[in-house]
């Protein structure tokens, strides 16, 4: 089972409680924006005690690879393994995971118990999140997934997910924000190896693959967990030996890398240098520092920039791993000497801004897109665009507008203009954040993506990095999210938290959908030039998905 705490911590950076900074006062474009009410200058973040961290280095060849280990013979510590959990260096939560063999009606099952709790401040509130899973299988190789068990409280509010699995399905229970739901899914197809599944494949040396079911999202994930090879893991002093595996989820460009000592035990879980799960003992684990998400994730510009549209930004990166080079019709990336990137961002106003270029709603749906126009969880949360509530509000909404993009104008106005401004008190679904009324720029995006598919409007969730500049006068890039729907062959970016129906050239998009391993790039990811250029000719044939 994938690691819950890890989960957890992107979770808290990409849509529990994330900010939604207000932009600067905009300079005049050709297309009108509006200006969110300023929030509060968050408190800086006190300097921590540092911690030792471990690195690792090439060890020798290790013995011969074993052949008859599996999930249930595997070498692992007795009783409960804890973790501080630290987000770009900071500790700010705690995990517990225990896998045990236990008898439950009258037969023998493998048990396998996640439980993490992170705090961290955002603005002037601190923001909780407590996350518990359960899942359940016949204690046997190869044995698929009989129950699992989810549960969410904090930030977001309190849920739980209960699932009971027979061959060919599950059937589900969901309770939370005062109501319960039953609904079957078809089984997952999760064997008990994914209970276990980065410790298996170190002590196998190969790589283990399948499926694996997110509780809490009910999103079934294809991981692969795959053997690197020896290391060296240093720290107080001590060096140990260890087994470097790499844990992926299809269409992340970033693994997970987990370092798994000779006796089983696991010492680190890494995302990049902005989470990272490190054994401790419990008491330890439980100490934590204080976490400012608005200063510490933020990445500092070299000056202010303009949100011209039209308008142009060239960035000259460091840090930005090749895999995430993808050019799409707003970005387009260069490679530079010593490592670096060019990134030029563009905002043009849309072809389908001319009526006559605006595709038809019920003729926008290419062969493909399908999954855009239904419910799905994704990163920011669960788009349940066929909620009663919001599909009615949606036909309200475009009532008598047939074109794609003018009718997610509407929907991007009624989102801008309806939900309250808040930071730390998120909502995990769109049908929650209408109830609630508020959010940050998470729920402004997955309401807004949530009533465009309800609409019929192919729409997808972005996230990644915008420019504002709070009280301290810093300018800098702050980790966002808006969206992108879709109007004939032209995807077009939108900002339902800043009011804007097309995405200034301050946005840069880092990922979209389910691609969580952007958290990765947090710590790493420097801007050492920014300056506005100017609008180049619009990219031919066409647009292109960016995924």
């Amino acid at each position: 089972m994938r690691s819950v705490a890890v989960a957890c911590a992107v979770a808290l950076l990409l849509g529990c409680g994330k900010p939604a900074p207000p932009p600067p006062p905009p300079t005049p474009t050709a297309t009108p924006t509006a200006t969110p009410t300023p929030t509060p200058t968050p408190t800086p973040t006190p300097t921590a005690t540092p911690t030792a961290t471990p690195t690792a280095t090439p060890a020798a060849t290790p013995a011969a690879t074993p052949t008859d280990v599996n999930v249930l013979t595997l070498r692992r510590p007795q009783g409960p393994e804890w973790f501080g959990l630290y987000l770009m260096g900071k500790k700010a939560g705690h995990t517990r995971a225990e896998i045990s063999r236990e008898r439950r009606d009258g037969a023998e099952v493998l048990v396998v118990r996640q439980e993490t709790e992170i705090t961290a401040t955002v603005g002037e509130r601190t923001v909780k999140r407590r996350q518990r899973d359960e899942k359940v299988y016949p204690a046997r190789p190869g044995a698929r997934l009989l129950s699992f068990r989810s549960e969410r409280s904090g930030d977001g509010g309190d849920r739980v997910v209960t699932g009971r699995c027979q061959e060919s399905s599950c059937a589900v229970v969901v309770e939370g924000g005062g109501g319960r739901t039953e609904r079957s899914i078809p089984h997952p197809g999760e064997t008990v190896e994914q209970a276990d599944a980065a410790r298996l494949a170190a002590a196998r040396r190969a790589t283990v693959q399948g499926s694996q079911l997110e509780g809490e999202q009910l999103r079934v994930r294809k991981v692969e967990d795959r053997y690197r090879g020896r290391g060296k893991m240093g720290g107080a002093g001590v060096e140990v030996e260890v087994s470097i595996v790499e844990e992926q989820e299809e269409g992340d460009r970033q693994a997970m890398r987990v370092s798994v000592a000779d006796d089983g035990r696991i010492l680190e879980e890494r995302l990049g240098e902005a989470v990272v799960a490190r054994a401790e003992p419990e008491e330890v684990a439980r100490r934590l520092d204080r976490v400012d998400l608005f200063n510490l994730t933020r990445v500092p510009l070299p000056g202010a920039l303009p949100r011209d549209v039209p308008g142009a930004v060239a960035y000259r990166l460091r840090g930005l791993p090749p895999s995430f080079l993808r050019d799409d019709e707003r970005q387009r990336h260069e490679a530079l000497p010593g490592g670096e990137v060019r990134l030029t961002v563009t905002a043009r106003r849309p072809l389908a801004a001319d009526p006559a270029r605006d595709a038809r709603r019920e003729r926008s749906i290419p062969r493909g897109l399908e999954p855009l126009l239904g419910p799905t969880a994704e990163t920011v949360g669960q788009i349940d665009s066929d909620a009663p509530a919001l599909r009615s509000l949606a036909a309200r909404l475009v009532e008598g507008e047939p074109r794609v993009y003018a009718a997610a104008l509407r929907i991007e106005r009624f989102v801008f203009e309806t939900l309250q401004k808040t930071f730390g008190q998120s909502s995990d679904r769109a049908s929650e954040v209408l109830a609630a009324g508020r959010g940050d720029c998470t729920e402004h995006a997955l309401l807004f993506t949530a009533l465009a598919r309800a609409a019929g409007i192919p729409a997808r969730p972005v996230f990644g990095l915008v420019y504002t500049r709070y009280g301290d006068q810093v300018d800098a890039l702050y980790w966002h999210a808006w969206a992108e729907v879709k109007s004939g062959a032209e995807w077009i970016a939108v900002d339902p938290t800043f009011g804007q129906p097309v995405a200034d050239a301050t946005h840069l998009a880092l990922g979209r959908g389910n691609q969580v391993d952007t958290v990765g790039l947090l710590g790493a990811l420097q801007v050492v030039a920014a300056e506005p250029v100017p609008v180049g000719p619009a990219p031919s044939g066409g647009s292109r998905p960016g995924r």
